[in-house]
């Protein structure tokens, strides 16, 4: 790591801790792409993001849990398709958080839904952990195995080739949402 100054490596551990606070995502292609190219031990970067991207999720549930306690939120949660999907999560709760984790633009309203809908924080926890656990290690085995097969090339195009695929299903779904609703009206 040449661009990091000697004795301040623990900002980069800093910053693949915070990333996924910022955008999941790209903060774990980023590290996968890095195991690949870095001096650093590839498990170190690994840990690193994937208990960044466990503690960035773990806070969302309360954002739900504090919205249901004011008037306005209980109204909006006596609603008919409220209380349809509420059932929905609750009997489903760890099928729909392991889902969601692998859905761009869904996993924060899930997240949020089952405090509101009052999933048991352990099993809400014990699901994105290991949700968790299995979109880290996704991202890290594709790209450590397609670095063995294609050999140096695909390290240097990789991260740039998955960037652009994310920024793309983004774009999309921006697109799709920003102009997609006004069709519809």
């Amino acid at each position: 790591m040449d661009f990091i100054p000697e004795g301040s490596m623990w900002l980069l551990y800093l910053v693949l801790f915070i990333g996924p606070f910022v955008q999941e995502d790209t903060a774990v292609i980023g590290a996968a792409s890095l195991s690949l190219s870095s001096s650093q031990p590839w498990l170190l970067i690994y840990v690193t993001v994937l208990a960044g991207l466990i503690t960035s999720d773990s806070w969302k549930y309360w954002l739900g849990w504090a919205a249901k306690h004011h008037s306005w939120a209980k109204k909006f949660g006596q609603r008919p398709r409220v209380t349809k999907m509420k059932h929905a999560v609750l009997n489903n709760a760890v099928k729909t958080l392991i889902t969601v984790r692998f859905l761009p633009m869904a996993r924060i309203a899930a997240y949020m839904a089952t405090g509101f809908f009052g999933v048991s924080y352990l099993k809400y926890w014990l699901s994105i952990t290991f949700s968790g656990f299995l979109f880290v290690s996704t991202f890290f085995l594709a790209f450590h195995l397609l670095g063995e097969l294609v050999g140096e090339q695909i390290k240097r195009y990789l991260p740039f080739v998955a960037l652009g695929l994310v920024g793309t299903v983004l774009m999309v779904l921006f697109f799709h949402r920003r102009f997609g609703e006004r069709g519809q009206h």
